[in-house]
């Protein structure tokens, strides 16, 4: 059936066990102790295309201020690769991931916390990886079992990526607040959140690239985007909705300070 004949449904089931540091993980990832919950995007037809239309006008211009100095193609390229065959990522393609990933490539100085992070997972990955469960949902709950914490939810989201490249996308605070701005514009009473936090929040962004690649795949195949390019036109979107939400909230003040030097 034609894609402007129907509502597209873009629908995913995960599973967010809650895990019991005390007892083995194998336990803890049990069916039984499993709860499961749903999680359901449903874009239409209609506003699939009201988003291609939205996004188009400017995509290429923006897409190409992606900084791939910061993050070099060749490096994530690398990296991919590698991780096709995750029991076999040797320990320097772990780090250049992370590094990657954080935009620390080139820096002569990386912030402690995130050295300590590439050391541990270094030593931990080759017994991760043989055990690591073989469907994204359970692959992110095991390692955010075994790496996560409050701040580190950027990251097991990332290796989960690596690891499902074809299912599960990159994710950051940018083309999440890019996600949810767009299909704010064609649902007003949309309501996000300001930063990814949640497997759930993963979920959201591959439904919605699904959804949008699939709409302007059918409106003009000869255009449409890589699941690349839109990553990275979704990221710089969403650093551009950032500055603009900075100078908004800068704005008061310059008018105040114009006002008493007037």
């Amino acid at each position: 059936m034609p894609l402007s004949g129907r509502a597209t449904w873009i629908e995913t089931r995960m599973r967010t066990p809650k895990v019991d540091h005390a007892r083995p993980l194998s336990a803890a990832l049990s069916p039984r102790v499993e709860p499961a919950t749903e999680f359901a995007v449903r874009l239409t037809a209609r506003e699939s295309s009201a988003i291609v239309a939205k996004i188009r006008p400017a995509f290429v211009d923006t897409a190409a201020r992606y900084d791939t100095k910061k993050y070099l193609p060749d490096v994530y390229k690398n990296v991919r690769a590698a991780f096709l065959a995750p029991t076999l990522v040797p320990a320097e393609v772990l780090q250049d991931a992370l590094l990657w990933k954080y935009g620390h490539r080139g820096k002569s100085r990386i912030p402690g916390a995130h050295q300590r992070l590439i050391s541990r997972l270094q030593q931990e990955w080759p017994r991760l990886a043989h055990e690591l469960p073989q469907s994204p949902d359970l692959a992110f709950a095991f390692l955010d079992a075994r790496l996560g914490g409050a701040t580190r939810f950027i990251t097991v989201a990332f290796l989960v990526h690596l690891v499902f490249q074809e299912q599960i996308p990159i994710i950051d605070q940018h083309n999440f607040r890019a996600v949810n701005a767009l299909i704010r514009h064609v649902r007003p009473t949309w309501r996000g959140k300001k930063k990814p936090s949640r497997y759930a929040d993963v979920l959201l962004v591959a439904a919605f690239m699904a959804s949008v690649s699939a709409a302007w795949g059918e409106e003009d195949p000869a255009t449409a985007p890589t699941s690349c390019e839109l990553d990275r036109f979704l990221m710089v979107y969403g650093q551009d909705l950032n500055k603009e939400r900075h100078n908004k909230d800068l704005q008061p003040t310059a008018n105040a300070i114009m006002r008493r030097r007037g």
